[in-house]
This record gives C-alpha cells, sequence and structure tokens, in this order.
C-alpha cells in the first residue's frame, strides 16, 4: 500500500478520525475488551440458531426491520461526517495542493465516511455472521458485505440531504438543521431500542405484526443478509450506485465549501455596558447558542441516557413520580454538560481572571448560564407533571435545581482546562469521575422517588450525594504554589 494511493489515503483518513486523546495502549485494551462482548456474544447468538434454516422465513420481518433501523442509524451518523466534510480544510488543503489527483482526494475522503460509519456495526456483527458460517450457515457471509452496503447507502443519502440543506437554507442554517435532525433520528432510534421497557404491550403488538414475511422488494435486505444470491446482487448494486452519487456530492460539497473562516457581517449595533454578571451572562448563553455541533453533541449525549431512564419506567408505567424522577436526573446531566462548557472550555480564562471582576461574580454568571437552559427544560416537563400531580411538579423544580448546581459544582472542582472541541472525549479522560456523576444524579432522583412514595429512607441518598460531594471537594486538584 503505497503512499498517496487510494487504499493508503482511506487509511490515514479513517485513523484521523478514530483518533483520541488516550495513548496507543489505551486504544489496544479498549479494543480488545470491546471486541470480548461482541465476541462471545456472537458466538452464543450463533449457536442458538445453529439448526434454523438457510433462509429462515418466520424471521425475515423482523432482520428487515432491524436492517431499516440500521439504515436510519447510519444516516444519522454520517451526517455528522458529511458535516465536515468540506469545511475541516486544513489537511484537505494540504492534499489538494499535493501531486495527486483531486478526485482520488474526494474519493478517499467520501471512502473514510463509509468506513467510519460502517466500522462499528461490523464490529458488532462480524463475530456472528463467522461462527455461523463454522455452525454450517456458509451463506451468511453475505451479511458482513450487506453491512457495509448499507454504510454506503446512508452516507449516500446524508450527502443528498446536507447539499440540498444547504442549497435551501445556506450553509450556517443547514448545518444547524442537519445537526438537530440528526440528533432527532438517531435519538427516536436508540429510544426505539428501549421501548421493551417503555412500551411494553405496544412492543409486543409490533413484534407480532412482523411474524408475516415483507412482500418484495421490501423483503430483499434481510434475504441478501442471508445469501440469497438474486437479492444480494440487487443490494450490491444499489451500494455501488450510492457509491458514485457519493463521490459526486461530495466533490460539490468540498469544492463549495469556503477555504477559510469567513468574516460575520455584524447584525446589528454593537452594545457594552451593563452589570459583569449581566455580560459574563450573555457572553456563555450567546457562545452555546452559536455552536448547534456542540448543541447537537450534548443532544446525543442524553439520548445514550434512555437505558439509564428505562429502569425507572421499567414495567412500561409512566407515572408523575417517574417522570419527577426522570426530570431530575436529565436537568442535571444536561447542567453538567453546559457547566464543562462554561467552565472548563472556557476559550480566554487568563483575560477573564485579568479583569477588575470578583472571581465569585464571574463563576455564578457562568452557573447560571449553565443551570438556564436545563432549569428551562425541566420547567416544561413540570407543566406537563403538574397535570397529573401538582405535588410531583413542585418537587421536582428545586431537586432538579440542586442536581444541576451538585453537577455543575463537580465540574469546577474536577475541572481541566480543554478545548470545546474535546467535548466528546470529556468523559474519557476520568472515568471515575464519569461515575461519580452519575451516582450524584441517581442519588438526587432517588430521593426525588423517596419523597413522593413517601418513604423514610429519603434522606438516605441525599446523605450519601453530600458524602460524594465532599469527597470531591477534599481531594480536588489543587494548583501547585
Amino acid at each position: 500500500m503505497g503512499q498517496a494511493s487510494l487504499a493508503w489515503l482511506i487509511w490515514n483518513d479513517i485513523r484521523i478520525k478514530a483518533r483520541g486523546r488516550e495513548g496507543r495502549g489505551g486504544r489496544i485494551i479498549a479494543i480488545g475488551v470491546l471486541a470480548l462482548l461482541p465476541l462471545i456474544g456472537g458466538a452464543l447468538a450463533a449457536w442458538h440458531v445453529r439448526a434454523a434454516p438457510m433462509i429462515p422465513l418466520a424471521v425475515l420481518g423482523q432482520v428487515s426491520a432491524a436492517l431499516a433501523v440500521l439504515l436510519l442509524v447510519m444516516i444519522s451518523s454520517a451526517f455528522a461526517h458529511v458535516l465536515r466534510l468540506g469545511h475541516d480544510r486544513g489537511e484537505l488543503e494540504l492534499l489538494l495542493t499535493a501531486p495527486i489527483p483531486a478526485a482520488r482526494v474526494i474519493a478517499a475522503r467520501i471512502s473514510g465516511v463509509q468506513a467510519v460509519v460502517a466500522l462499528p456495526f461490523l464490529l458488532l456483527t462480524l463475530p456472528f455472521f463467522a461462527f455461523s458460517a463454522l455452525f454450517g450457515h456458509g451463506f451468511w457471509l453475505a451479511g458482513p458485505f450487506v453491512v457495509a452496503a448499507i454504510a454506503v447507502i446512508a452516507t449516500a443519502i446524508a450527502l443528498v440531504l446536507a447539499t440540498a440543506l444547504e442549497r435551501l437554507l445556506g450553509p450556517a442554517r443547514a448545518k444547524t438543521a442537519a445537526q438537530l435532525a440528526g440528533v432527532l433520528l438517531g435519538g427516536s432510534m436508540f429510544a426505539l431500542g428501549q421501548t421493551p421497557n417503555f412500551a411494553p404491550a405496544w412492543f409486543e403488538a409490533r413484534m407480532r405484526a412482523l411474524d408475516s414475511v415483507p412482500p418484495a422488494p421490501l423483503d430483499w435486505p434481510a434475504r441478501a443478509l442471508l445469501g440469497d444470491p438474486g437479492p444480494l446482487l440487487a443490494v450490491l448494486a444499489l451500494a455501488a450506485a450510492a457509491a458514485f452519487v457519493s463521490a459526486r456530492f461530495a466533490a460539490t460539497h468540498i469544492e463549495a465549501a469556503p477555504a477559510g473562516p469567513a468574516a460575520e457581517k455584524p447584525t446589528r449595533a454593537a452594545y457594552f455596558g451593563g452589570s459583569p454578571f449581566s455580560v459574563m451572562f450573555g457572553k456563555e448563553m450567546k457562545l452555546l447558542g452559536r455552536d448547534p455541533e456542540l448543541i447537537s453533541q450534548i443532544g446525543q449525549q442524553l439520548v445514550f441516557m434512555v437505558p439509564v431512564l428505562a429502569l425507572i419506567f421499567t414495567d412500561g408505567q409512566i407515572t408523575p413520580v417517574r417522570m419527577a424522577t426522570a426530570g431530575v436526573f436529565l436537568g442535571g446531566a444536561l447542567a453538567s454538560s453546559l457547566a464543562w462548557l462554561v467552565i472548563s472550555a472556557e476559550d480566554a480564562p487568563d483575560l477573564i481572571a485579568a479583569a477588575p471582576v470578583p472571581a465569585g461574580q464571574v463563576l455564578r454568571a457562568k452557573l447560571a448560564a449553565a443551570l438556564s437552559p436545563p432549569m428551562l427544560l425541566v420547567l416544561a416537563l413540570a407543566v406537563v407533571v403538574a397535570t397529573r400531580d401538582a405535588n410531583a411538579a413542585w418537587l421536582m423544580l428545586p431537586m432538579a435545581a440542586l442536581a444541576g448546581l451538585a453537577a455543575a459544582m463537580m465540574q469546577l472542582w474536577t475541572r481541566a482546562p480543554a478545548k470545546r472541541s474535546a467535548f466528546r472525549q470529556r468523559y474519557k479522560s476520568s472515568l471515575l469521575t464519569a461515575m461519580g456523576e452519575f451516582l450524584l444524579l441517581g442519588c438526587f432522583a432517588g430521593t426525588t422517588r423517596l419523597l413522593l412514595m413517601p418513604s423514610w429512607w429519603a434522606p438516605a441518598p441525599l446523605l450519601l450525594a453530600g458524602l460524594l460531594m465532599g469527597g470531591i471537594y477534599l481531594f480536588r486538584p489543587r494548583p501547585e504554589l
């Protein structure tokens, strides 16, 4: 694989996208641990279906539905990479000025996106298909090719939609719309996987509806996954056409992107004045609202807390007590994310420290900016809860405020300066902090539920939260003298 070849460019693009802050040894250990679970699970699943026919008609409906959900999840995943396709200009400009054909650079760029979209799902499913082949289902080795083909099709759809949005709304608004659409799409698909906990009766009815075989060509992806030659060729041909469309739209996307940061035109006259608190509060709120990608990342992290919330609604009953409990947990989690952004990811800490403003006033303004959006969200939920149980609504508001304030103070005491672009990796830097945050929010949510039951054990989780906060404060990092 020579340098500047298509294969080398693709591998280089994948390596850059997958690069994290942890060292090589940490990545090897993490990959080994993560690969062990699909390996064991795939082997057990393949052994469980070893006696099934090569094309099990009874599950074609369920497999078709699973592949449809997979396509939507991949589209959501591809959106994030597509939006950065032409705007991360640093390395791209260098490659385009190198003595390499531009078509090869663009092909490598889009192939890297397709590979990154497909890789997590290939790692999850490959052991199952491999062990199934060992147990007599050799045609099921077509499965990984179908998963990769779906990733290619999903990337093409994401590119077409992103290009259409840019032409309709303009680059800035299109980025915001695409980010929000990606969060909603990914969140809805992720939440759908938790419906056995939230709505078991609805889930069972949908599963019974999937017992019948879908009509052609809706069953072709499922048949292709199981090695049926005709549908497999059709899916691969569709993926080849999608790859061609992706290359065309990727070239348009990259050429249309600006080569450098465009100067923003002021929409109104600048106003200087007000108290230091209002100025700092306004500055933080403007920074939070200016970056839709960060908003989408926060939304994605909140979506991945759905399994935690599923424990609250484990039997499918949505009661005011449980809604109040979930509101406290989500409000605190959102406040923690925003507190990390306004405290740890401060762009000009030295400038603010040198300003003739008391440090306590600056901190109060930052905490107010971190707590305001979560409390508005909790307030909207409280209005819904109040229609069924006013006591639950009134208790949820102060408990969510306490949970958010505690999570924000935890970020303050354990903060380490970082760039806003490192938001996705903030939990990787300290697994202990992440576990402590979940335990802290669980304590406040547990106290809320126990108070509404009511129970004499209600103070116990709050006491545990106090001990946890005390320990974090005592052992917080201190600047060296």
